[in-house]
Order: C-alpha cells, then structure tokens, then sequence
C-alpha cells in the first residue's frame, strides 16, 4: 500500500511512500520509498530512507552539496532494463512516525519511468535499488521493495507530474 502525505500544510506537494528492505554486506535495515511530486515542478523525486548506523555503512562521502560520491543509484524494476541515477543525500527528520534521524538519499525520476511504476502492469513488481560504492572496492548498498497491488495512492500523489508536458520547449 501507499501511504500519501501532504507535508507542508502550505504546499500542494504530495509524497507517496511504501517500505522495504536494505542491505549493506551482512547487515540488513528497514528502508523507505518515498515519490513526490509538485505542481510547481513537473520532475518526480525518488528518496530512498535508510539507517546508516543499522547498516554500519559510511554514508558521508554521499552527504551534502560537497558531496565527493553521487551514484549512481541503479534500478531495477521486475524484468526491465536498470536506469541509472545520480543521487545526493541529507541527513533529516521524516514523516510523523519517525523516530530518529534517517538519511535520505535523492534522484530525480524522468515521467516515462515514474508512468511505468503508476501503471497497472508495475502492480506487485519487484524493485530493486543500488547504490555503487563511494570507495573502489566497497560493497553497493542495496534496498528491495514490492510495488504495492494498489496503486492509487501513487496516482494520486504523482499526477501533477504525469500530467506535466514532457517537452517544454514551446513555452
């Protein structure tokens, strides 16, 4: 299921989310998928939660704007090819449940493949997410999760997005 937030009350962003699980070697930590989407943005953003202590993962050289490590952040959803993504990450307080800091790792997601995880077909599939390693050598942080079987709340909080024109060279 996804769980749809608005979360500022003076913004008509709306964020969807689900759970999964991380991995890093043999540690293993819950993780959050979390999708939003502005109406004053039309570019989706993909977050992904984690508890770096959990997963005694270093996840500083990702951290910031002087970040030195930004991916990429591969995924896989069911049997399709894998997208790469540049990410950056923050440390933050999420969600009205959150107890603790998490940190956040963030990448924009292009529409055709924000449509193709709103889509009926994207029900129940597995999505798989993999960082690379900041240091040659490393181990690549990797998070699962199962599309959910309702996709509505995804809809609902991504339309702004789906709706937004993908060429935008004419205005």
């Amino acid at each position: 299921m996804w769980l749809v937030e608005q979360p500022y009350a003076d913004s008509p962003a709306l964020t969807a989310s689900t759970f999964g699980d991380s991995a890093y070697g043999d540690y293993h930590a819950k993780a959050g998928l979390v999708i939003s989407c502005s109406p004053q943005n039309p570019m989706a953003v993909l977050s992904l939660h984690i508890t770096p202590q959990s997963l005694g993962i270093d996840i500083e050289p990702f951290h910031g704007k002087g970040a030195t490590a930004n991916g990429p952040l591969r995924i896989t959803t069911g049997t399709r090819t894998a997208v790469d993504h540049s990410v950056n990450g923050i440390w933050t307080d999420v969600g009205v449940f959150q107890v603790g800091t998490i940190f956040r790792l963030s990448a924009s997601l292009p529409r055709d493949e924000l449509a193709d995880w709103a889509s009926d077909a994207a029900r129940g599939e597995a999505l798989k997410l993999s960082l690379a390693p900041a240091k040659e050598g490393g181990k690549p942080l990797t998070a699962t999760f199962s599309l959910p079987g309702n996709n509505a709340g995804l809809k609902k909080a991504v339309q702004p997005c789906l709706d937004a024109r993908q060429d935008h060279s004419n205005t």
